[in-house]
């Protein structure tokens, strides 16, 4: 068994990314909003500045529970954007499955008489591997990411309550 690998049979990033297909741009598109999202997050979520923020805006509020409460709704509703993504990548990584499934087995339909040929079932099956591991490479960090922000985001509202509480004691006494 010859074990050596040619440079011809090495997949580089342009052979996969042509591999993929045009899903190739919706996983791309999906990984630069997941990264953006992160960054935001990141940001966003620093304790002093969500705190501080917080309280300033909950005591100009008329209303200050329901101030409180939109504000850790929205917390939560951005670390969702993660757990959208890393459902969404997937399912588009499965759709390259199935597309270059069919177009394999579509290109030896089509031409019966040639048999079975190899590089024919090969540019299909390619397609369905590349999509789907780059829909994964778009997911899993996307999920870990969202599992982390969302037990930020859990402590950052559970301090911001105890804040609010100690501002409320502080005012009645």
């Amino acid at each position: 068994m010859n074990s050596i690998i040619t440079p011809e049979q090495v997949i580089t990033f342009e052979k996969a990314w042509n591999y993929g297909g045009p899903l190739m741009w919706v996983l791309a598109f999906l990984s630069v909003m997941s990264l953006t999202v992160m960054l935001y997050l990141w940001i966003a979520q620093r304790k002093g500045g969500f705190i501080k923020d917080a309280l300033e805006r909950i005591q100009k509020s008329y209303d200050p529970a329901a101030t409180g409460q939109r504000i850790a709704e929205r917390a939560y509703m951005a670390v969702d954007w993660l757990a959208d993504i890393a459902a969404i990548a997937p399912m588009v990584g499965l759709l390259g499955t199935v597309l270059g499934m069919f177009q394999a087995f579509g290109g030896i339909a089509a031409d019966v008489s040639a048999g079975a040929k190899p590089v024919v079932l090969a540019q299909g099956v390619s397609q369905a591997i590349v999509t789907t591991i780059f829909g994964l490479v778009v997911a899993i960090p996307s999920m870990a990411m969202h599992a982390l922000f969302r037990r930020r985001a859990s402590r950052l509202v559970a301090a911001l309550e105890e804040k609010v509480d100690e501002l409320y004691a502080q005012a009645q006494a």
